[in-house]
């Protein structure tokens, strides 16, 4: 056998064994999860009267059933409590466990909030909040998906879900399935259900390999769902084993009913880029360069004038037209936009990244990243035990919702200049919530905090050291400062030149070595009394890079700063990009993950943090 045939041998066993390894990991996690459901227990008291029913139409909650729903809520402390048919349909009770872990769902202040559709029990104070004030009454079951949602995200630890034994599906509700799904997901509908398509598209395509393994691993899939719900205590879909049989033809036609019926439900809707097109292009006629200030010759941490480009490079992410040169200090390593963006500038390449067309997006990033924030969060526990917080560049309030975790009982505030914060008051994630810019409301807050926090802030501000002296008028005395902010000095940023996320053009301005950002805390007034190098580290460096270099090459997505939507053959040639890329961020992912622990150690690290107390 040659070298070549035998390459091409070790390729397709390797492809091979990657596919099945990963339905069989997939298996093993929803059988985990189907697991952790636990079953309504039986209570015979009434429980309490604060808790109203809302349930889908067609579907009808027994008086034993509500009964030992109210006393469960009541017992467990819960706010709200979604109830799940005993016999839900196998379809609807996957997309369940896909979108929530029963183990974890109640703990995980970050995790989305989704229900089976049919009934869910809440406390009459957070239905009202949600906008639910009338008393019980029967609801659309996409509405009641809907209202899932927003009763996790105002009650994070108190939301949870139990299979009822009681309560059986509502046939209008299996039968309404794809409208379901419609309603709920929107336009969103192809972007949720196509990367679902696309894998069955993959398992499909591995006949190229060979037509058995194929056939094989698409009956494999078919019937995972038996294999998923074999044994279980709580969830025992009532079409369990039919639907495993006809899964391979069922399941794609399900997911293209609820596709096609969300493109006619929203045909008569004017699309958002169609519709910001006109005003960006309007924006756009006068060119760009009014957004910049002049060029500046010299340092704006330090003052020297020995500067030298470090950088030239484009929106990476947004494609906004535009290019954004970071010049570094010879004198002190300071790195900073030159020419800088204007105010106007920013509110431009702002706009629709964090809000608008790229709030939904940027939220889930935001609570995909849960886990980040609980680091954050302890590194203070050897040195204080706050009773007021204020996170400054709070945006949605993400950290100071998973903060609560570590500290219960800390009052958390959050200001921004975004609507963000007043979502972030309203849903309860901030007890209160400052809109506007730090340094002009810090007068308004003097001495009023036990810690201020900027995570990922001084890098996007336009003149840090007024951030620093901003946050020491707003501490009380003894109270503590915390930072993190990217790393200019990683290996990574050397090596992955404009292709390093944390770069992020045009939105980060100024990047601030650690050793530049201890010498001005001290002259302040404040004593830094822990660093932190490796551990903020994430390691999303390659795959990071590799994304940013794909989306540049690739055909454009349709954005309302281009003059024309693409064409079907430059979205075809975009999604084909992305599949022929898959292979690359996927091997991209993978190492980041092999190496983080190298990158930790040895001055790969994304990110640094400092805690600094004020004298």
């Amino acid at each position: 056998m040659s070298p070549r045939s035998t390459a091409r041998t070790w390729l397709r066993r390797g492809v091979q064994a990657a596919l099945l390894a990963g339905l069989v990991l997939d298996t093993a996690a929803l059988r985990r999860r189907v697991a952790a459901l636990r079953t309504l227990p039986e209570r015979p008291a009434p429980g309490d009267d604060r808790y109203r029913l809302l349930h889908a139409d067609g579907v009808t909650v027994d008086g034993p059933t509500l009964n030992a729903a109210r006393a469960h809520a009541k017992a467990e402390g819960l706010c709200a409590l979604e109830l799940v048919p005993r016999d839900l349909p196998t379809a609807q009770a996957l997309d369940l466990l896909r979108t929530v872990d029963p183990a974890t769902y109640r703990t995980d202040r970050q995790a989305k909030g989704a229900g089976a559709w049919h009934a869910v029990l809440a406390d009459d104070g957070v239905l009202r909040a949600v906008g639910y004030p009338a008393e019980h009454v029967s609801r659309d079951a996409a509405e009641l998906g809907q209202a899932a949602a927003k009763l996790k995200l105002h009650a994070p630890d108190g939301t949870d879900l139990v299979v009822s034994p009681r309560l059986t599906s509502a046939p209008e509700i299996v039968e309404d399935d794809a409208r379901i799904l419609a309603r709920l997901l929107g336009r969103k509908t192809g972007g949720e259900l196509g990367p679902r398509l696309g894998w069955l598209a993959i398992l499909a395509g591995s006949s190229v390999l060979g037509p058995g393994w194929a056939a094989a691993l698409l009956a494999a899939w078919s019937a995972q769902p038996a294999v998923v719900f074999a044994g279980s205590r709580s969830l025992k879909p009532v079409d369990l084993f039919s639907y495993s049989l006809r899964r391979v033809v069922a399941e794609p036609k399900r997911l293209l009913a609820a596709m096609s019926e969300a493109r006619l439900s929203t045909s008569d809707d004017l699309d958002p880029v169609t519709r910001l097109r006109p005003d960006y292009l309007a924006e756009l006629a006068d060119g760009v360069d009014r957004f910049f200030e002049p060029r500046r010759r010299d340092c704006p941490w330090c003052g020297s004038a020995n500067l030298a480009t470090h950088l030239k490079l484009p929106d990476l992410l947004q494609h906004k037209p535009g290019e954004f040169t970071l010049d570094r200090c010879r004198a002190c390593t300071h790195i900073f936009q030159n020419p800088r963006l204007t105010i106007a500038g920013l509110d431009f390449y702002y706009r629709d990244f964090y809000d608008g067309l790229g709030e939904d997006k940027l939220d889930k990033l935001f609570a995909a990243r849960g886990i980040a924030y609980r680091p954050r969060a302890e590194m203070l526990k050897p040195f204080a035990e706050p009773e007021s917080w204020l996170d400054v560049g709070t945006g949605h309030g993400h950290f100071c919702n998973a903060a609560r975790e570590v500290w219960p009982q800390t009052t958390f505030d959050g200001l921004d200049i975004t609507e963000g914060v007043e979502l972030a008051e309203h849903r309860g994630w901030v007890d209160r919530g400052y809109r506007g810019l730090f340094p002009e409301l810090a007068a308004d807050i003097h001495e009023s905090y036990d810690v201020v926090s900027m995570y990922h802030y001084l890098e996007h501000s336009r003149d840090p050291r007024q951030e620093l002296e901003a946050a020491l008028k707003v501490l009380k005395a003894g109270g503590h400062l915390m930072i993190e902010v990217p790393d200019p000095e990683s290996r990574w940023g050397k090596l992955l030149g404009k292709w390093w996320l944390p770069w992020l053009q045009p939105q980060h301005l100024h990047f601030v070595p650690i050793g530049n950002l201890r010498e001005a805390l001290s002259e302040m007034g404040f004593t830094v009394v822990a660093e932190q190098r490796g551990e903020p580290h994430e390691p999303i460096d390659l795959v990071g890079a590799a994304w940013n270099a794909v989306n540049h090459f690739a055909p454009r997505d349709d954005v309302p700063w281009a003059p024309q939507p693409p064409t079907a053959g430059a979205k075809a040639g975009r999604a084909a990009t992305m599949i022929a890329a898959a292979p690359a961020l996927l091997t991209a992912a993978l190492t980041d993950r092999v190496l983080s622990p190298l990158s930790k150690r040895y001055g790969g690290s994304s990110a640094y943090r400092l805690l600094a107390r004020k004298d």
